[in-house]
Formats: structure tokens, C-alpha cells, sequence
């Protein structure tokens, strides 16, 4: 397996995990089980948005510096 399809999985298993503690946490009353929730929700958004965001930003610098050195 290479790296990238290894950062892949780990980051399919952690969104699965986040999932799975908002709906745990969604049938669970108490403040701080509502504190953790809308901390879960917005990795739940966030997370997978920052790390796409950081992979195209990566893509597209290396893709720039391949150019520069020809």
C-alpha cells in the first residue's frame, strides 16, 4: 500500500469515528455531551474541507515548482 492510500484510509476510519460519536452524542442529554456534539459536527465539516483545501494547495505549489525548474 502506498502512503497516500494509507492517509486515505486513516482518514476514512476518523471521519467514521467522528460520525459515529455525533450520533452517540445526539441521543445523549447532557451539557457536556452537547458541547462535545457541536465540537464533533464542526470537525465533521471543517476537517475534510481544511484537508482537501490543504491537498489542492500542495498539488498546485508542487505543480508550480515543477515549472520553475525547467
Amino acid at each position: 500500500m502506498t502512503k497516500r492510500r494509507i492517509a486515505a484510509l486513516a482518514v476514512l476510519i476518523f471521519i467514521g469515528c467522528l460520525y459515529l460519536t455525533t450520533l452517540i452524542l445526539a441521543l445523549i442529554d447532557s451539557p457536556l455531551a452537547r458541547d462535545c456534539l457541536m465540537a464533533a459536527l464542526f470537525c465533521t465539516i471543517v476537517l475534510p474541507a481544511v484537508l482537501y483545501g490543504y491537498l489542492v494547495f500542495i498539488g498546485r505549489l508542487r505543480k508550480g515548482h515543477d515549472s520553475l525548474g525547467e
